[in-house]
């Protein structure tokens, strides 16, 4: 992809914060928060969008937490689908190009073999429907748009899974993780060279953003412990107590169960295998790790 004008939303998230990292390098790369567009205003949205320059939306921002969500489902509203829409409008108008990243969680989690992008969804929560609501609503304004989907992000920019539960073994021995909710655990740097290749293609709809291979939380935070215990961290803990999501009962949103993701169609563009989300997790907590 050449030089190109390149806006991206999301400043405060972990994704927002790694495409802007791997954009920058080559590109005119600004990056904006709910300071520079509130997607709470949505009437302010398109004349601010308008005076910007660019050739490129990447749409990274958006209510994520399902209990926010479940609890304050006209913010998820307007945060993940009236927003998101009139972002559609604005470069379907303009002629540039859209992704919009959006969810595992838009399907119901009933026992699946992979979720492929063409199978119906049927999410659980409020969540989960702001986000499908969001994806037509992107398609149906902005045919040419790509809508992202993506699970279990973890990278260097936002601490997630396996960084939390690594600094909790460095305290104590206690550990516990849901070991009955299953998906992919997905590498930040590896969506970003995805969404590159994605825009480089002039791809459009649907598409599955994830390493591969099947996690829990509770298989995802023995690998970490794993690689941790590899580097000579003094970590207390090496196993972790397997739990059940039911046993979570803080939770005010129901979680889908099984949202493990095909990343076939992806691979096919790439025309090679997708690593697995133990070696992505393995190089990622190498290099924050090691030189420590």
């Amino acid at each position: 992809m050449s030089a190109t004008r390149i806006l991206i939303l999301g400043s405060t998230g972990g994704l927002g914060r790694a495409l802007h990292r791997h954009f920058a390098p080559n590109h005119a790369t600004a990056i904006w928060g709910r300071t520079e567009l509130d997607f709470d205003t949505p009437d302010r949205i398109a004349s601010k969008l308008m005076a910007q320059p660019f050739d490129v939306l990447i749409n990274a921002a958006g209510m994520t937490s399902p209990d926010l969500c479940e609890t304050q489902p006209e913010q998820a509203q307007l945060a993940n689908v009236t927003a998101p829409q009139i972002l559609a409008e604005c470069c379907q108008t303009r002629g540039a190009r859209l992704v919009h990243f959006s969810t595992d969680y838009v399907f119901s989690g009933e026992a699946h073999d992979l979720w492929c992008e063409e199978d119906v969804t049927q999410p659980v929560n409020v969540y989960g429907r702001a986000k499908r609501e969001g994806e037509l609503a992107v398609l149906n304004a902005c045919p040419s748009a790509v809508v992202a989907r993506v699970s279990w992000l973890f990278g260097p920019d936002k601490p997630s899974h396996p960084d939390n539960i690594i600094q909790q073994a460095l305290l104590t021995d206690d550990l516990t993780a849901v070991a009955d909710k299953y998906s992919i655990p997905t590498s930040s740097a590896d969506v970003c060279a995805w969404t590159e290749r994605l825009l480089h293609a002039q791809a459009a709809g649907i598409w599955h953003l994830c390493n591969s291979g099947t996690a829990t939380w509770h298989s995802w935070a023995e690998a970490a412990l794993g690689v941790a215990d590899w580097l000579g961290l003094p970590i207390k803990a090496r196993r972790v107590k397997p739990i059940t999501l039911a046993s979570l009962t803080q939770f005010k949103a129901e979680r889908p169960v099984m949202t493990v993701m095909s990343n076939a169609k992806l691979q096919t563009l790439l025309g090679t295998e997708i690593r697995n989300w133990s070696e992505a997790q393995e190089d990622y907590l190498v290099q924050k790790y090691q030189a420590k």
